[in-house]
């Protein structure tokens, strides 16, 4: 049986916004902070406690609030809806900032933290995001790897900002909306690196969240060069005109990679422009299999006429070469809670026919729902 999921649609202030996800899925939210309060410790590889992670947030705060204050409200409202401190919140919102294992330029001990960092868990390090540009159709998908708990606690946001731009996507309950497509036809998916050049400055969940309302590619990516960014993160674009680019940063530094011409695009949880190779903060061997294998199954597909978007479903749930490897995640049931990762949300970008597919959690054994803007 599939896995369930709370579907909100709304529109209004980005405050309003919020508080309807908060609301609506508001036990989803708290048992999602519920799990990080309880196993932040070891989330964070014994760096922070929870109480010591809402402290360091406040820094982050100050530059989220500056940059972006359309998600800033929005995250208010979320907080507001599901009954909830602000606090809370914004230390998942700031997730892969306190459990990623790179220092952080300019970040200050706190009381509750200690010892040394260490790479993050199987958790975020797994996300897979892929574009086809063929057979006149554009279609978008990904994979998001996560914490177990979001499986169960996944929301279906359909949103429509205050300028009227709807966006569409899968993400887990507490957390802003940060992949997706919107109503120009433009897609925004992004992925996890491990950049070493980490300061204090705009989470990635706001940078994210900002790219999705933008008019086109061009702003968009725009948007994910966002000055005062606090780590890197790689971004996905692709619109109905047949432009696929790949932007890579870290906090200080970025590079672009035009794809339309070959297609097809992939990217993992590495870096892969030769300018970017000195910001890596991790060797993620997996990562480099994970990408070979979207690569070499989006140029076959393509080759042999296969559906876009049937090619993209075939892509999302692959397992090969091994469990390890897989492009579609599943936790290992040995391991403590706080370092079992799976592939807790997928989507598929139909962005000619203004058409998603998404499912919660792992999609070779959830099938896909289908929604349209």
């Amino acid at each position: 049986m599939a896995i369930p999921f709370v579907h909100i649609e709304a529109r209004g202030t980005y405050r309003e916004l919020g508080r309807a996800v908060g609301e609506g899925a508001r036990d989803e939210v708290r048992a999602s902070v519920a799990f990080f309060r309880d196993d932040f410790a070891a989330l964070s590889g014994g760096r922070l406690t929870f109480a010591a992670a809402e402290v360091a947030s406040l820094a982050y705060a100050d530059h989220a609030r500056r940059a972006l204050p359309q998600c800033w409200e929005e995250l208010e409202g979320l907080a507001e809806g599901a009954g909830l401190p602000l606090s809370e919140l914004l230390v998942l919102n700031c997730g892969e900032e306190f459990t990623c294992g790179e220092p952080v330029e300019g970040s200050e001990p706190v009381e509750g933290s200690h010892g040394a960092p260490r790479a993050s868990s199987r958790g975020g390090d797994h996300c897979t995001a892929v574009a086809v540009a063929g057979q006149g159709r554009h279609v978008v998908g990904h994979n998001m790897d996560w914490y177990v708990i979001d499986a169960v606690n996944n929301v279906f946001f359909d949103l429509t900002d205050p300028d009227g731009t709807r966006v569409m996507g899968i993400a887990g309950a507490p957390y802003l909306l940060m992949l997706g497509m919107n109503s120009h036809g433009v897609a925004s998916v992004s992925n996890s690196v491990h950049s070493n050049d980490n300061r204090v400055g705009v989470p990635n969940a706001f940078v994210r969240r900002a790219t999705l309302g933008a008019p086109s590619v061009a702003e968009a990516r725009a948007r994910g060069l966002l000055a005062g960014r606090a780590r890197g993160t790689n971004h996905l674009f692709a619109d109905t005109d047949g432009t696929v680019w790949d932007v890579e940063t870290s906090a200080t530094a970025s590079a672009f990679m035009d794809c339309s011409a070959s297609g097809h695009a992939a990217h993992t949880n590495h870096y892969v422009s030769p300018e970017m190779r000195p910001f890596e903060g991790s060797d993620h061997a997996e990562s480099r299999v994970r990408l070979a294998t979207a690569e070499r199954m989006l140029a076959q597909g393509l080759e042999d006429g296969e559906d876009p978007v049937e090619l993209v479903a075939r892509v999302l749930r692959c397992h090969e070469p091994g469990p390890d490897q897989a492009i579609c995640g599943h936790p290992d049931e040995s391991e403590p809670p706080a370092d079992q990762g799976m592939t807790v949300g997928s989507m598929i970008c139909d962005l000619d026919e203004r058409r998603i597919h998404v499912c919660a959690g792992a999609p070779c054994e959830n099938p896909y729902q289908t929604f349209e803007m």
